[in-house]
């Protein structure tokens, strides 16, 4: 588990150094998807609701605050985090669907 976390880590600080030193940070919710889903798959809601978290805090570009307000800014947060927690619950309710029906 030490791996993956460390393997999250370190790509969730890819994408925050890319969004900081970017001209155009990336904006795809799918690359801060990745880790994400396979924490929900593998360790289950919690920790995918951990590692949304810090894909949030990641997916957030340097200035940001500069151009925008800080209503924006919670807004655009709040927005990515909710985006990354229905992903968690999707992925646990078909990985408890797949239980049931013997295939997990």
């Amino acid at each position: 588990m030490i791996g993956h976390i460390a393997l999250a880590f370190a790509w969730l600080g890819f994408l925050a150094i890319a969004n900081r030193q970017a001209s155009q940070p990336v904006v795809s919710i799918f690359p801060y998807l990745t880790p994400v889903v396979f924490f929900a798959w593998v360790y289950g809601a919690r920790w995918g609701l951990l590692i949304s978290g810090f894909a949030t805090l990641a997916a957030i570009p340097d200035e940001f605050l500069s151009f925008h307000s800080k209503a924006d800014f919670l807004y655009a947060g709040l927005t990515t985090y909710v985006q990354l927690t229905a992903a968690v619950i999707a992925i646990v309710a078909v990985k408890a669907v797949r239980s049931r029906s013997g295939r997990c």
